[in-house]
């Protein structure tokens, strides 16, 4: 009878632990999908809602805003009642209310005045923070800030941004890349090391041949000037020379007033502003030129560079922005 006893607790002690087993496959199957997601930090840091925003050049009941959240992954925002919210592809709704990240257009169709705009910020697992700001819709006019596209020129190929011009006469080449850029990136940082930018070689820039001669030309769009605006803008660049360099050796920038099909029409041109750059003080200082120019009545201009040095000769950094 004890031996019968003892078979019966066995038994039931083996039930038990494959019941415990099952249990514990099962609830691990359970949570398996309820980590966090990746990215997330659930339980450390919170999302932090914030936003800047920009009003339109051209029609100022326009804005654009841009997210500038962290630790988050989904947005809410509400622009408040009366307002249309189109998205950077589109249309995004015909509420006030979105869920894309950045609104590149909002209408404020209301006017002028000071609108409540609203982001909440969420992160996977559904903590968030919010940001309310008061958004002041002005009639003010705000200059077009252009892009100089590859300014910088640490993108090497110049055809698709510095060289939309004919040159009928002249080389059909753009100035050359170079390793002998300016010690300082686009934002003014010193990178301790030269970055990358455009050469004018000495074969390049010979006026007494003009076959070889090369030219540098990207046109940008600027805000109008009118009869009741006139409107200023800073070129502003690097540039230098080897220091064997005869004196006279120059690089020339000019802003054209217009878009042109081929470097002879720009050149005999008037252009809106001029500056011949002379200083020669070795390819390893460079001298930073800020020139000032109105903008025309149709906001179309373009700037133009060409060399004329029997020494390569370097530009970096080009900028256009309106004037402080």
């Amino acid at each position: 009878m004890k031996h019968k006893l003892n078979t019966l607790k066995n038994a039931i002690s083996l039930v038990l632990g494959v019941l415990a087993m099952i249990f514990v496959v099962s609830c691990e199957e359970a949570f398996e999908f309820d980590l966090p997601d990746t990215g997330s930090i659930a339980d450390l840091t919170l999302p932090e809602a914030n936003f800047s925003y920009i009003p339109n050049p051209e029609n100022f009941r326009i804005v654009s805003f841009t997210n500038e959240s962290s630790e988050s992954t989904n947005y809410v925002w509400d622009f408040g009642e009366g307002v249309i919210c189109e998205g950077v592809d589109g249309v995004c709704s015909t509420e006030s209310t979105t869920t894309d990240k950045d609104v590149a257009f909002v209408r404020f169709n209301a006017g002028e005045g000071d609108y409540e705009v609203t982001l909440t910020a969420l992160d996977a697992n559904e903590a968030s923070g919010v940001l309310t700001q008061i958004v002041e819709v002005r009639d003010v006019f705000v200059a077009i800030n252009p892009t100089v596209e590859n300014g910088d020129f640490e993108n090497k190929t110049f055809d698709t941004d510095w060289g939309q011009i004919g040159t009928t006469g002249f080389s059909s080449t753009t100035p050359n890349t170079s390793s002998d850029g300016s010690w300082l990136d686009s934002d003014g940082v010193d990178t301790g090391a030269k970055t990358g930018g455009m050469k004018f070689s000495a074969s390049a820039s010979n006026l007494d041949n003009a076959g070889s001669r090369r030219f540098a030309y990207q046109p940008i769009k600027v805000s109008e000037t009118t009869a009741d605006r006139t409107v200023k803008y800073i070129v502003e660049f690097e540039y230098s020379f080897k220091s064997a360099a005869t004196p006279g050796s120059s690089i020339t920038l000019q802003i054209l007033d217009g878009y042109f099909d081929e470097v002879s029409d720009a050149l005999a041109s008037t252009p809106l502003t001029e500056e011949i750059n002379d200083e020669i003080l070795g390819n390893t200082v460079f001298t930073t030129v800020k020139k000032e120019f109105t903008s025309n009545a149709s906001g179309e201009v373009a700037i133009l560079f060409f060399a004329s040095t029997d020494q390569d000769a370097y530009i970096d950094n080009v900028k256009v922005y309106p004037k402080p």
